[in-house]
């Protein structure tokens, strides 16, 4: 009974999200309202309180739910060059910059404007996003490149991180371009010890 529960509970969750998402990208965060979304999905306020305890968590939750997708992508651009790390970064920020430019939530995200926006969650807010989108990569850089220093790997990474994130609230190029562009600078900060990277070995 209390895994039927919780199956229920995420269901409803979820259901609350795709409904919020669907507001968000027709009218902008700052035009959401608790009630409407609970009358979307046809709960009460007392049961969507239940599960975002305020707007400003709604938000939280619709952002962190779009990066973890995102993360998934850019962990099967990686995997996609597994021998080739200029070409698995590329993959993986072209990736990352071409979700941005069609996701109606990050459109919504970048033209919001005041502190009811969710363009935070992007800037003063994003330090939880950093941090769990460098541990990702650099764990992944670790394991299949582990012929790169280290010194030159934490900066490589934090920089292909940094980068794709300002290419995203500020795209100057074409996704395929910026990508390139990212991916020739975190390859020469990972070469920076003169060492080239050995490809994985395989069993």
């Amino acid at each position: 009974m209390a895994r039927f529960r919780e199956t229920v509970r995420t269901l409803l969750r979820e259901r609350l999200l795709d409904a919020a998402f669907a507001r968000v990208a027709d009218q902008g965060f700052g035009r959401l309202r608790m009630a409407h979304l609970a009358g979307d999905v046809g709960v009460s306020r007392q049961t969507l309180y239940a599960e975002f305890a305020s707007k400003e968590a709604l938000g939280e939750a619709l952002f962190r739910r779009e990066l973890e997708r995102c993360l998934v992508g850019i962990q099967q651009g990686l995997d996609a060059h597994p021998d080739d790390l200029r070409a698995g970064v590329r993959a993986a920020v072209a990736f990352t910059l071409t979700l941005a430019g069609r996701n109606p939530l990050i459109r919504s995200v970048l033209t919001s404007t005041g502190d009811d926006g969710l363009l935070p969650y992007l800037t003063t807010r994003s330090a939880a996003a950093f941090e769990l989108a460098t541990a990702m990569t650099g764990a992944y850089v670790a394991e299949t490149w582990p012929s790169i220093d280290p010194v030159a790997r934490e900066l490589a990474v934090d920089a292909a991180v940094r980068l794709t994130a300002s290419h995203v609230v500020q795209a100057t190029a074409p996704p395929e371009e910026s990508a390139r562009r990212i991916a020739d600078t975190v390859v020469r900060i990972a070469l920076s010890t003169g060492r080239e990277p050995l490809p994985p070995t395989r069993t």
